[in-house]
């Protein structure tokens, strides 16, 4: 996992509102506030004043919403003359009010806007939250949750799928989020959530597989059940599958993917049959020897063949088990044709 880092949206000001607006008020003086939705620490949000002709005696009354005031004077502002005053503002969401007037105005205009002073937006999410096989993304927020968006790359960066998911989730509650799985070969999965004032934070997500090795079980003809002479090799690839999981890390939920094939003696219906049933005895003993992770089995037959034969050609590189570590479904290819994987 990737994380993308928190920012804040690209329009730094939000809407402010007149009251009692003047169209000599709006002529002479032009207030409006300039970054009034930072990061705590990056920024300081401020009142821009401004005078389209040459103004004297200009008083401000700056007023938070706890309550306490500030007056500003400024003596003089020439014709495109401008001045910006720094607003002390508190973490957390706070209304303002502005209130001036200037020499020879006759009424005090106000100026009504809100200021954010927000703490950078964290996702927290966990191998527990996150299923790729499932389509599910569970995650949770130091902020409140307003948006969700979901957007899944295949090979040379091309979208495969985009969602997106309105959400009110407090801070601290769970956000899940459920997309289907594209059926290509996916590259990275990018999720990315904002909070009701437009900051956003984001984690990337890259599907990884690692193939396992392991010896060949031999079954007896035509039977799927697993001998005891063979349960030491199975041991030994369980052994494997544990080790791989540690080197990943398994930051994010993974399977183990047991895939049979045959040779291209008989019937293909017939070795499809027997693959899907020893692939399925393959992972039955895995789950029952403590495998802690889900296990999902599939047979190929005699597709995929490792050594390409003619038909009724008894060739033992094509009696193969492939073992598969990952946190996603493999995607078809020549040597997974099909993916109806069947999990426990």
């Amino acid at each position: 996992m990737r994380r993308l880092g928190n920012a804040a949206c690209a329009a730094g000001i939000v809407a402010a509102g007149w009251i009692a607006a003047s169209p000599a008020a709006a002529q002479d003086l032009d207030l409006r506030p300039v970054e009034n939705k930072v990061l705590a620490g990056q920024g300081r949000p401020a009142l821009v004043v401004e005078a389209a002709r040459a103004v004297k005696q200009v008083e401000l009354t700056l007023t938070a919403c706890d309550g306490k005031q500030r007056v500003v004077r400024i003596p003089a502002l020439g014709a495109g003359q401008s001045k910006r005053l720094s607003l002390d503002a508190g973490p957390g969401r706070c209304d303002w009010k502005a209130e001036f007037t200037y020499a020879g105005a006759n009424e005090t205009w106000a100026l009504e806007f809100p200021v954010v002073i927000a703490k950078p937006m964290e996702i927290r999410i966990s191998r527990d939250t996150v299923d790729l096989a499932e389509g599910r993304i569970a995650f949770s927020a130091n902020s409140d949750v307003a948006r969700v968006q979901v957007l899944v790359l295949g090979e040379g960066g091309r979208t495969l799928a985009e969602r997106e998911f309105p959400r009110n989730t407090p801070a601290g509650g769970a956000t899940e989020v459920r997309f289907t799985p594209p059926a290509e070969a996916v590259t990275l999965i990018r999720l990315t959530a904002w909070d009701p004032d437009g900051f956003y934070d984001g984690v990337e997500i890259a599907p990884w597989f690692v193939e396992v090795p392991g010896d060949q079980v031999g079954f007896e003809f035509g039977k799927a059940d697993v001998l005891p002479a063979e349960e030491p090799k199975l041991a030994d690839t369980l052994a494997k599958v544990r080790t791989a999981l540690g080197k990943q890390g398994n930051e994010f939920k993974a399977r183990l993917y047991v895939a049979g094939y045959t040779d291209t003696v008989g019937g293909r219906d017939y070795n499809q049959e027997l693959s899907d049933r020893r692939a399925a005895a393959i992972a039955h003993w895995m789950r029952a020897h403590g495998l802690e992770i889900g296990v999902c089995s599939q047979g190929m037959g005699e597709d995929g063949l490792a050594v390409p034969t003619p038909d009724e050609t008894p060739e033992p590189r094509n009696r193969r088990t492939l073992y598969v570590l990952a946190n996603q479904p493999p995607p078809p290819s020549k040597v997974f044709p099909r993916s109806a994987w069947k999990c426990l």
